[in-house]
């Protein structure tokens, strides 16, 4: 009776190498897409606290104004709402100045937010030859 050998076959142990650098490749890859991904999530937050001040602020401008050109301010002398009239004019200055830098704040922003998206899906499919690394 023929002796039958037990023992796996050696190239067992290759696949199982292959297996396991995959994986870890694999996790690499995963970790990286998680940190982009984080990066991601705590631009957009900031970005919408910024936006939602200079809403408020505006608002509160308008309300300014409003309460000025439908006349519920009173005055005691010409001279108070001249200098209403000049606080308000400055306080609208003070806003255009606002929204200017936010304007380009958001340009800037959404710009860094779209290499990071690019950087993302770049990361999702390497077999793309894709210009992420040289553009973030």
């Amino acid at each position: 009776m023929d002796k039958e050998d037990k023992t796996p076959p050696r190239w067992w142990h290759q696949d199982h190498k292959t297996w396991i650098k995959e994986v870890g490749q694999w996790q690499h890859e995963s970790d990286r897409l998680v940190a982009l991904l984080y990066q991601l999530e705590c631009a957009l937050p900031e970005h919408s606290a910024k936006l939602n001040n200079h809403v408020e602020g505006i608002q509160q401008h308008e309300g300014y104004l409003q309460r000025y050109e439908d006349g519920r301010l009173e005055f005691d002398s010409s001279e108070e709402q001249q200098q209403y009239h000049q606080n308000l004019a400055q306080l609208h200055g003070k806003m255009g100045q606002e929204h200017s830098g936010l304007k380009q704040m958001y340009a800037d922003e959404m710009e860094k937010f779209r290499l990071l998206l690019n950087k993302l899906l770049c990361e999702c499919d390497k077999r793309l030859s894709c210009e992420c690394d040289k553009e973030a």
